[in-house]
């Protein structure tokens, strides 16, 4: 690296070349050497050679790869407690997109000057044309965000006039259940703890999206959507395909289900007027694991469900609403059919059977009474075995859960059972207290700023709805939201170490002040390299200069 700090145009693109070498696709051992990377790029600083305490890391809870959260401290040049927190993830998502090309994904100026040769989308060629634009995984989403946070640290170090504190972190498992942000906010409450700091507002990193289809309008945010992650569990009952009407076909039942949630406006919310994305299944599978001629007898679908203010007990609600609904529709739909089929009432081979519907928690209550102490006994150790055949992937051992619970009621299939899988994210907005205004304010001041001494034009969005670990530095009604993922998603504390007590206790505003790209995720990943190293610099170091 350069002599100096690094917050210049020149600076910023070094280090975020440097960042983007390192492939840290996120549940791979390059989280690992993303984590020393970012040590090591501290250590260059004199203020970091002298004050080396003022590093930290802390591991994820029982990680595999043991990846661990970084982050530092600089101590403002008074003795206040004031804090600004500096928020990233340093984990990318996979490249199998980029094909051919996969080798240079990680080598950004290679593959930009590789894809003069592709064919593109008439968009990323005229971007590519321009000269403005570099191509490559994570060149976007987030480690420009990291390199500019990363410049400003080191300016600030030289200069030490900053009446504030400032903490960077920056985790790994982001593009996955943001395990490392949980590890984050354990070290943000120690470091807290042993300086007396008071954490007044976290700004983010995370770059523009377009708020619709074709949208290049640049964006900057004042809170984030929440998620839910249901999981319906379909339990059938099993027939030969020669007698179809003998049984109900589970994946029937999951395809209705999903029929009715899928796009469903019962959980459209409007908010600062703003508006969340519709539910869309993410996955949709039955279970049989070789093919004969009986009827698959389980099945479940993963719904994603975005929220801005509606809690997980009014979701809940909803599921289960969706589920009476299915049962209703298959209840009349046989009806129908036998009917067509001029079947009587008074014959033996009129069995409609509407799917019952439960909630995980009001099934486990049911185990409790029927089996008592050994049912609780006999779920538990099925968990723990199922955690260790299936390691981290939550959806596949959340519905793996649900067959061991299904297990249990035979005699009332056929039912659909409704629950929670891993992620949880909260969703948080800025209010109109103190903190919050003050928060508006800072990011009112760079617009400004943006448009006096750049001339750029940018829009102020209530939500990002990209999801980010924004997410998990506040949490409003806690004692609600624990009760029902302690009810509904088995995996709360067995796996899923979300540490909601300590969410709810950091209750810090947050916004997102980042660079300008297009196409996150996808191999025409870019970033508009004017914006992102002279335009986001200045306006991050207004918004820490000026609070």
């Amino acid at each position: 690296m350069s002599k100096g700090h690094w917050n210049t145009k020149e600076g910023i693109l070094d280090l975020l070349l440097r960042l983007v070498r390192v492939p840290s696709v996120t549940g791979t051992r390059g989280e690992l050497r993303m984590e020393e990377e970012i040590v090591s790029i501290l250590m260059e600083l004199p203020y970091y050679q002298k004050h080396p305490e003022y590093i930290f890391k802390k591991a994820i809870r029982h990680d595999a790869l043991d990846r661990k959260a970084v982050a530092c401290l600089f101590k403002g040049s008074d003795s206040a407690s004031r804090t600004i927190i500096l928020l990233s993830h340093y984990d990318v998502v996979g490249v199998e997109d980029f094909g051919r090309l996969t080798p240079l994904a990680f080598s950004p100026l290679d593959y930009t000057r590789a894809l003069e040769h592709e064919e593109l989308p008439e968009d990323a060629r005229e971007d590519l044309r321009s000269g403005d634009w570099i191509f490559g995984r994570g060149i976007m989403d987030m480690k420009a965000g990291l390199a500019a946070q990363l410049a400003l640290i080191s300016e600030v170090c030289e200069r030490e006039d900053l009446g504030c504190n400032l903490v960077l972190l920056a985790t790994p498992d982001e593009e996955r259940y943001s395990a490392g942000m949980f590890a984050g906010v354990e070290l943000l409450d120690e470091i807290r703890q042993q300086f007396g700091l008071n954490y007044e507002l976290t700004i983010c990193s995370e770059p523009s999206f377009g708020a619709y289809p074709g949208d290049r309008s640049k964006y900057f945010y004042t809170g984030s959507v929440g998620k839910m992650l249901p999981l319906i569990y379909c339990t059938g009952t099993e027939t030969h395909v020669g007698e179809p009407l003998e049984g109900l076909n589970a994946a029937w039942m999951a395809s209705v289900y999903a029929e009715r949630s899928e796009l469903s406006t019962a959980f459209l919310e409007s908010a600062q007027g703003e508006r969340n994305p519709l539910p869309t299944t993410l996955k949709l599978t039955d279970l049989k694991e070789s093919y004969d001629v009986q009827t698959p007898t389980s099945a479940y679908l993963l719904l994603n469900i975005l929220t801005l203010l509606q809690s997980p007990e009014e979701v809940m609600d909803k599921l289960k609403a969706i589920g009476m609904e299915s049962s209703e529709y298959i209840g009349e739909r046989l009806e129908n059919i036998y009917q067509s089929l001029g079947y009587r009432e008074d014959t033996n081979t009129r069995k409609i059977v509407k799917p019952r519907v439960y909630t995980y928690w009001e099934l486990y209550e049911k185990g409790l009474k029927e089996h008592g102490s050994a049912f609780r006994q006999a779920i538990e150790e099925h968990v723990k075995k199922l955690e260790q055949d299936l390691g981290t992937n939550m959806g596949k051992l959340t519905a793996a859960i649900a067959g061991v619970m299904s297990s249990y009621f035979k005699s009332l299939a056929p039912f659909y059972l409704i629950m929670l899988s891993p992620p949880y994210y909260p969703h948080v907005y800025l209010k109109d207290d103190r903190k919050d205004v003050k928060a508006m304010n800072i990011v009112a001041g760079c617009i400004e700023k943006a448009r006096e001494d750049f001339g750029e034009e940018i829009k102020v969005r209530s939500y990002f709805q990209g999801l980010s670990d924004v997410s998990y530095f506040r949490l409003r009604d806690s004692e609600k939201v624990t009760k029902v993922l302690e009810k509904e998603m088995p995996l709360y504390g067995e796996g899923y170490d979300i540490p909601l007590d300590l969410i709810a206790g950091l209750d810090v505003p947050a916004v997102n002040i980042g660079p300008y790209g297009k196409d996150a995720h996808k191999r025409t990943e870019r970033l508009h390299i004017p914006f992102s190293t002279e335009v986001l610099p200045a306006l991050l170091k207004h918004a820490v200069y000026s609070y």
